[in-house]
This record gives C-alpha cells, structure tokens and sequence, in this order.
C-alpha cells in the first residue's frame, strides 16, 4: 500500500516512519505475547546413569548381604549349634575365621559409606581414611573366598563319623554361601572400579552437566554416593528417583553451611547450561524455601562467601527472567535489599549481576516502585552510571566499568521510563540526585577509545534517559541548564561534516535518532532550553533546515524546529526567520503540517504564493489535502495523535495569511468536516507527550478552540463577501 501523500488523489495515505517516536505518541498496553515453550529433552538426564550405577551395586551389595545374613544363621544355628561337637579342628576354626572377616568386612563396609559422605572433597587423611576400609573390605572378601574355596576342593571336613553325611552337605552349603556372598561383593567393587575408576564415570557425568569445577565434582561424587546409600538403607529403587535439581533443593534448605554452599553451585551451574536450564529454573520456580535461600545467601557478607554469592545471584538473575518467577522474588520479605547488597562492594561480577537482576525486575511496574522505594538504592545506581568513578580520570575505562556503566544504564531507563504516577515519582527522584545527569553527560562525550557498537549503546541508553527525565518540567530546565549536554547532543544529531559521504551505519543513526529526540522533548515548553540549541547550532537553525532533507532523523529535526518556532520567545523571531527554507523539504503528514503552520508565522507577505510555487503545489491542492486529512482521521489516531490539530492550526494560519484560502475551504467542505472534528476530540489530542497512554504537557489551546477560531475567519469573510455583493 502508498503511504506516502499525494496531492492529486482523492484519498490520503500517510508515511508513517520506521521508527515511531515513543514519547510524543501514546502507547497502549503490551499484552505480553503466548511464547511456545521449548521443546523438553526427552533424552535421560546425565545423573540418570549415577542412579543407574548405584542401583546395579546396591543389588549386589544387598544380595550379598542377604548371603551372609543366611551363611551367618547357617553357621550358628546348623553348623556351630548342632554340629559343633562333630566338626573337626579345621572347620571349626575355619567357620569361625569366615564369621569374624564377615563381621570385620560388615563393619568396614558401613563405615565405608559414612566417609565416603562425609569426608566428600575435604582433607586427604579423611580420604586415606575411607581407602583403609575400601581395602580392609577387599582382604576380607578375597580371604573368604579363598578359604571357602579351597575347603570345598578338598573335602576333607575330619571329625567324628557320627552324623558324617548331614555334616557334610551343611558345610558345603555353608562354603558355598560364603564364597556366593564374596565372589558378589568382589563383582560389586570390580563393576564399581570398572564404571567410575576406568570409564571415570564420575567425571564425565560432571562434563555433561556444566560441573566441572572441582567444587561440581565433590558435588557429583556426593549426589552419587547419596544415591547408593538410598539404595542400600532403603528401597533399592529409592535412588531412581533422585536428580541434581531436587538434591540441590534439599542441600539448600536443610543442610549445613557447606552443604548449602554445594547446593547453590550446583543450581548455578545448570541454570547456565542451555539443555538444563529451562527444567531447573521451573522446578527452582516452584519451590518457596529455595528461593527464599537463594535470597538470603545474596546479603552473605563473609570474604570466604563470595562463590556462594555468585553462584546465588547466577540463579535468582536467571530466575527473574520470567515474570511469574520474578514476581515470587519480589514477594520474599527484604529481597529487595538483599539484591541491593550486591551493589556494595568491589567493581567485581557481583555488582553486575546485582545490576542485571535489578534491571530484569525493573520490567515490571510494582517492581519499580520497590526499587524506588528501597532506601539509597537508586543512588547506588547511579553512581555505577559515571565512567570516572572516584577522583579524576587516570586514563580509559576499563572493561569492567565499561559493563557495569551499561547495566546502571538500562536500570535507570526502565525506571525512568516507568508510566503513571509511579513513573513520575521516579523521574523526579532520579532527576533530584545530583549525580545523574552529570554520570550521563561522562557517558555521551565517552569517545570512540572501545568497541564502536558497544559505545554507541551506551550513548543510546544515556540519551533516552535524559530524554525520559526531560518529561518532568523541572528535570527539563536542570538538564537545559548542566554545562555541555545541549552542546553534546547537537554535535552527535548533526556530526561535523566529511569530505567524503561516510558509509551508512546504523549504530550512528539511531544514536542521531534519539538525540533528535532528546533535543525536541528538551525544546518542548521551555525557552531557556530553545535559546540554548538555537546556540548550539550556531546561532542559527541554517543547519538544521537542511536535515530536513535527511530521511535519518526528518522527524526529530521538524519537531525540534517547530518546538523552537513555538516556545524559544520574541528575542529570537529573526533568527527563526530561516525555517521558511525548509518549507518544501519535507512531506512527512504529521511534522511537516504542525511545522508549516510555525513557519507561517515567520513569512513574510506574498512569500507563502512563491514557495508553493518553487514546490510545485498550487492553493486549491494544498487546501484539497487538508480537507482530505481532517477526513479520512475522521476520530482522533493513535498513531499521528496531533494531526488534525496540526491541520487546524495550518488552516488558520493559511486563512490569516491569506484570504483566498477561506472562499477555497468553504468550496471544498472544510466547514463540514470541522463539526465532526469538534464532535469526536478526546484527550488524546491535548498533550504534547505521553507517558504510556497517560498524557503529560497539556496544550494551552485545544482542538476545541481552533475550530471556533476557524468557523470564526469563515463566517468573517462569508460577511465579508456579503457586504461586498451589497
């Protein structure tokens, strides 16, 4: 479809830009979009084959166990009970040596266990410890099984000839139950050697899930071991049922310091894999007393605690990048204050993980309103937002300050963006800290010393925060009035002039975009700040007629001129006399037609017939196309909010300046079509800025009123005419 305005048809299109304003234009409310959730791995999580492991030895080690329990009673009670005057010396002493290396390898076993949990990752005499046993356990098996084995080849079990053939077959069975129970156990530490000393089973667990830290593999080690004593002390099927997540959960929430240490680096770890992280973060998301955890660990002040800290902060920075889980965050009592601790501290990662949640909570409207509320927060902000951060520059910001100026940044522009009266409440503060605006003037003469794109946000993100600020009257005249911002932001709207045509870059065009806009919304009801730009650019706005002609930043500079033609004051009439150049440069509906009809102002008589002659329009199309405008916006457009005011005012401006426009109005319907104006405004028509879909600097005249000033020059002339015929 054309959208751009003919003159010559019967209908109106109008060319709307690229990219819309977002201040001077009012917003409705963004339903947040239905996002498709991605697609859940059906593939077995890693920890599944550590389960696994542990629920394979746990058969052996229980079935072993069942054997020597049976081997036991079958010694005291058949052989020791009713065979013990009959068995010979060798067997007895034999049965008895197999009781006492069961009894010593039971015991090793336990223990075995005990330290294997308990001295996970800590001193290596707890880990020579837990090896005496693991081989204490391997003498007594291999002893067992030799003996047992060596007196069921010989045969030769002695004693008296009495009972010799019931005697016989109990100590077979007795042998044979005792080199079962080893041979099992001895599969079992073979099986266990096999799958985590030669396949290192344990490591390569740890790789595929992001663990690879000495501090994951104690954690991966532990979950294991946790998982076969669950196995062992319970239902050899209760391991099967565990998974990192869940056993993180329980270590943050009911286990010791170290223990919640383990945990939080566990939850860290797989909230930065990008195959776990959605699983880990709903089941994080659901979980109060984990959250609450995570909150509390962020105000662990401790120098030891750092690692703790962050691995915290990583989760909860994950976990409020879903509204819902954010707002569970928010909800937990002081969370708030915690988040902020992570903000006093060494310009380290903490900081700007501290800065990156609040920026992810900041996006939410009752968040910005605890952040405002949460005390000296807002200052700790802003002082990350300077460049130089104490004393004088000693040289080129480093990376690390370079990071952390851009998250304060995108923090203060969501809060100064904030609509409503908790927006305006958070302008004001953030314009009364005596830091801000000079922390934004650092940011917009940082120079192009690091990488242009990243310098090209950060001058983006300051000046869309200046221009936020600007929608607060008093804000506005402040910043107006701090040396060298205006000055700033005119060099980066209309950068010096090359010989050569620089190649197009979008980082530099969008940077000329919003400082076009941050000049217009400072221009906007304020006549200090119009003499200023009126200064900056020279004196004069020679320069900035000819961007009309600049598709770049049109819109910015037509606004800004109209801005200036409207409120810089009588002192600077002449000087505004130039912005007649520009009357045939653009045709942009809804800023050229509120432009023309400043322009007007400054023409002198007979001038307006010569320029639409240089441009090729006669009176009768001219006056056609208004009439077209203020009909097809029949009711007020979201979208060019002031466009039938602005035709309005360029129609009176027109009937003033020239009587032939009224006989050529009341020809083309003008009359009829301002009634329909005045019975459809709404208050969409009545302020120069928007925050959100709240109005901000009423108009002093309203559509309302230029209707009775324009039915008023029509019946004025139509008497006119009357008198002339009589």
């Amino acid at each position: 479809m054309d959208r751009r305005v003919s003159l010559a048809t019967r209908s109106v299109r109008v060319l709307i830009p690229d990219q819309l304003p977002t201040l001077f234009e009012p917003q409705k409310a963004v339903m947040t979009p239905h996002v498709r959730a991605s697609v859940v791995d059906d593939a077995a999580p890693p920890e599944r084959r550590l389960t696994m492991l542990a629920l394979q030895l746990a058969v052996l080690e229980k079935a072993a166990s069942r054997l020597g329990t049976l081997g036991f009673i079958w010694a005291t009670v058949v052989l020791l009970g009713g065979f013990a005057i009959t068995l010979g010396q060798i067997d007895f002493w034999c049965i008895t040596t197999l009781l006492l290396v069961e009894g010593a390898r039971i015991l090793g076993r336990s223990h075995e266990l005990e330290w294997q949990h308990e001295t996970t990752g800590r001193a290596p005499v707890s880990w020579a410890v837990g090896r005496v046993f693991h081989w204490l356990q391997l003498l007594s098996a291999s002893s067992c099984a030799a003996l047992s084995l060596v007196r069921l080849v010989h045969q030769r079990y002695g004693g008296s000839e009495e009972a010799h053939v019931n005697r016989h077959s109990a100590l077979d069975i007795f042998y044979g139950l005792a080199l079962a129970e080893a041979l099992l156990f001895l599969v079992e530490k073979a099986l266990w050697q096999w799958r985590v000393g030669h396949h290192r089973l344990l490591e390569r667990v740890a790789a595929d899930c992001h663990l690879n830290t000495a501090c994951g593999a104690v954690a991966v080690r532990r979950f294991f071991y946790d998982s076969y004593s669950r196995c062992l002390n319970g239902s050899i099927f209760e391991g099967l049922h565990m998974d990192l997540v869940s056993y993180a959960d329980d270590l943050l929430t009911a286990g010791s310091h170290d223990e919640q240490r383990l945990g939080a680096s566990i939850l860290a770890a797989l909230v930065e894999s990008d195959r776990f992280a959605d699983a880990t973060l709903r089941k994080i998301g659901t979980s109060g007393p984990t959250i609450e955890r995570l909150i509390e660990m962020l105000s662990w002040k401790n120098a030891s605690e750092k690692d703790v800290r962050r691995s915290a902060a990583v989760v909860v920075f994950m976990l409020t990048g879903r509204k819902l889980n954010a707002l569970r965050v928010t909800g937990i009592p002081g969370a708030m204050e915690s988040v902020a601790s992570l903000l006093y501290a060494d310009l380290d990662e903490l900081n700007l993980l501290g800065l990156s949640i609040l920026n992810k909570l900041a996006r939410d409207h009752d968040n910005c309103d605890k952040i405002g509320r949460t005390r000296g927060l807002l200052d700790r902000i802003i002082s990350y937002a300077g460049i130089v951060a104490n004393g004088p520059a000693t040289g080129p910001p480093t990376d690390m300050r370079l990071k952390a100026v851009k998250q304060s940044l995108r923090v203060v522009k969501r809060l100064a963006s904030t609509t409503g009266t908790t927006g305006k409440l958070l302008r004001r503060e953030l314009s009364d800290i005596v830091f801000t605006v000079s922390n934004i003037r650092e940011v917009l003469q940082l120079q192009q010393q690091h990488d242009e794109k990243d310098v090209s946000e950060l001058h983006r993100l300051a000046i869309e925060i200046l221009t936020n600020l600007a929608m607060d009257e008093e804000a506005r005249e402040m910043i107006g009035g701090t040396g060298g911002v205006v000055s700033t932001l005119v060099s980066m709207f209309l950068p010096e002039e090359q010989e050569a045509e620089p190649a197009p870059d979008r980082h530099k065009d969008a940077v000329r975009v919003e400082a076009g806009e941050a000049l217009a919304m400072l221009a906007l009801d304020s006549r200090r700040n119009c003499g200023a730009i009126i200064m900056a650019f020279g004196g004069g706005v020679d320069r900035l007629v000819e961007t009309l002609s600049d598709p770049v930043v049109v819109i910015s500079a037509a606004r800004i001129l109209r801005n200036l033609c409207t409120y810089a004051g009588e002192e600077y009439h002449l000087t505004l006399r130039g912005v007649t150049a520009g009357a045939t440069k653009t045709k942009l509906l809804n800023i050229s037609i509120g432009l023309a009809a400043q322009m007007l102002r400054f023409m002198q008589p007979g001038k307006l017939r010569a320029s639409l002659a240089t441009a090729g329009v006669t009176d009768a199309a001219l006056a056609r196309t208004l009439v077209l405008v203020l009909r097809e916006y029949s009711h007020p457009s979201l979208v060019l909010p002031r466009i039938r005011l602005h035709t309005l005012e360029l129609a009176i401006a027109l009937m003033r300046s020239d009587a032939r426009f009224v006989a050529l109005f009341v020809e083309l319907g003008m009359e009829a079509e301002q009634r329909r104006v005045a019975e459809t405004t709404s208050g969409l028509e009545c302020f120069n800025v928007f925050s959100g879909s709240v109005g901000l600097s009423r108009r002093v005249v309203s559509v309302g009123s230029l209707v009775e000033s324009a039915m008023e020059l029509m019946r004025q002339q139509a008497c006119t005419s009357q008198s002339q015929k009589r």
